[in-house]
């Protein structure tokens, strides 16, 4: 079984620091993007820990919003709705609502 914990601390600690360059800061969105591809393989503590970072980047989304923005235009985004850390300025003004967060068991179940 393949662990995703470090992958998952990689994206907490990049959503915590602004002070690096936008450049730097849009690769966490590709991380999450990863992440998200991955979801159902993780176990119960990975998901928890992956839902734990994003509640940081709802709660501090228009500082990263604001940052990245300075080299990304989130309206271009060409990303699926439900890949909302694309479109922060939608989620900011209210276009996409996070409703809830699937955690998955062994039989793929929402929880």
């Amino acid at each position: 079984m393949t662990s995703y914990m470090n992958k998952i601390e990689r994206y907490g600690r990049e959503i915590r620091d602004l002070t690096v360059s936008p450049f730097e800061t849009m690769e966490m969105l590709h991380l999450r993007s990863a992440l998200e591809k991955e979801i159902s393989n993780m176990d119960e503590n990975e998901q928890l820990r992956l839902l734990y970072f994003d509640l940081e980047v709802i709660q501090n989304i228009q500082n990263i919003y604001e940052h990245i923005n300075n080299i990304y235009d989130f309206s271009t985004s060409k990303e699926p709705d439900t890949e909302w850390w694309w479109h922060l300025d939608k989620v900011i003004n209210g276009e996409i609502r996070i409703k809830s967060y699937p955690l998955y068991t062994e039989k793929n179940i929402a929880l």
